[in-house]
C-alpha cells in the first residue's frame, strides 16, 4: 500500500493506493515519482500501473476515492497531459465506471483528441454530484490530481464528461463553475424534475457559445430537453442532440465514433482556451 502527502488549499492530506484494475499491480509510489524524488509530477518513474483505484484524505478527514487511467506512454514520455474527468451515474462508482470512460480513448486513437489522463471521481453510488460531492470534486479532487499526476494545470486543460446522473452533474458543474472546465459533455443526463432549479446559475453562464454540449436518449431525453428549452427562453442556447439510444453510456460513445467523433473533436478544440 502506497501512502503519500498532498497539500490542497493549504491543508495537508494523505492519499492511499487502494487497488488496481484488471490485475495490474499498484505502483510502489505515486505515478511520476520515486522513493528518492519528492515531486510526484516528475519524470523519475519509468514504469508503473496505468489503471488503478485510489483515494486521499480530504480536509474533513474523510477519504475521497477516485480511479485513474493513464496514457500508454505516461512512463516513457516526459510530458504533461490534459485531464478528462468522467462522472458516473446512480448505482455506479469510480471503479465500475472507469472501463466505460476509457471507451473515449477511441477518439485519441483516431487522432481527434489529445491523449488524456482519465479520472473518474466517486459519489458513493448516489450520483447526484451535489453538496459534499460538489465540494470534494471541485475544491479537493481537482487540485489533488493536478499536484499528484503529470498533467497540464488550469481550467483550459480540463474536460468534463458526465453520464446519466453524472450527466446532470456535468451540466450543473458546467453552469455553476463555468470557469473550471474547458468543455463539458452531458450524456443523457438524469436532470432534476424541477428544471427551474438550474436557473439559479443563469447569471454565471455566458450567452456566447456556452462550453456545454448535451445529448439525450430514450430514457432521459425529455428531461434534458426541458432544461435546454428553459435556458433557450432565457437567451442561452446549448448545443443539443437527441438520439434514439437506450440508456447505456457506451452506445452514446459508439454513436459519436460512428459519426466521426464530432463531440470529441469539439472538446479537443476547446483545450488550451481559458473559459
Amino acid at each position: 500500500m502506497a501512502i503519500g502527502i498532498v497539500v490542497v488549499a493549504g491543508v495537508v492530506g494523505t492519499f492511499v493506493l487502494v487497488s488496481s484494475l484488471r490485475g495490474a499491480g499498484p505502483p510502489s509510489t505515486p505515478p511520476g515519482g520515486s522513493s528518492g524524488d519528492d515531486d510526484p509530477r516528475s519524470c523519475a518513474a519509468t514504469a508503473g500501473s496505468s489503471r488503478f483505484d485510489t483515494e486521499f484524505t480530504g480536509a474533513d478527514g474523510q477519504p475521497i476515492p477516485y480511479s485513474v487511467s493513464l496514457p500508454a506512454d505516461y512512463y516513457t514520455e516526459c510530458r504533461e497531459y490534459p485531464v478528462l474527468f468522467a462522472l458516473h451515474g446512480r448505482d455506479q462508482s469510480n471503479a465500475t465506471f472507469l472501463p466505460q470512460a476509457e471507451e473515449l480513448r477511441g477518439a485519441v486513437d483516431a487522432g481527434v483528441l489529445d491523449d488524456v489522463v482519465i479520472v473518474t471521481p466517486d459519489s458513493d453510488l448516489d450520483g447526484r454530484w451535489e453538496g459534499q460531492y460538489d465540494t470534494a470534486f471541485i475544491d479537493e479532487l481537482i487540485p489533488h490530481v493536478e499536484q499528484t499526476y503529470r498533467v497540464q494545470t488550469g481550467s483550459a486543460h480540463r474536460l468534463l464528461v458526465g453520464w446519466s446522473m453524472g450527466g446532470h452533474g456535468a451540466f450543473r458543474f458546467g453552469i455553476q463553475h463555468p470557469e473550471v472546465f474547458a468543455a463539458v459533455w452531458a450524456v443523457d443526463g438524469a436532470m432534476s424534475r424541477e428544471p427551474a432549479e438550474y436557473l439559479e446559475f443563469l447569471d454565471r453562464v455566458g450567452t456566447d457559445e456556452p462550453k456545454i454540449i448535451s445529448v439525450g436518449g430514450n430514457l432521459n431525453g425529455d428531461r434534458v430537453e426541458q432544461v435546454i428549452d428553459l435556458f433557450a427562453k432565457q437567451g442561452v442556447t446549448f448545443p443539443y442532440e437527441r438520439l434514439p439510444l437506450d440508456h447505456e453510456f457506451t452506445l452514446f460513445v459508439q454513436a459519436d465514433r460512428d459519426a466521426g467523433w464530432p463531440t470529441m473533436t469539439w472538446m479537443d478544440a476547446q483545450l488550451g482556451q481559458t473559459p
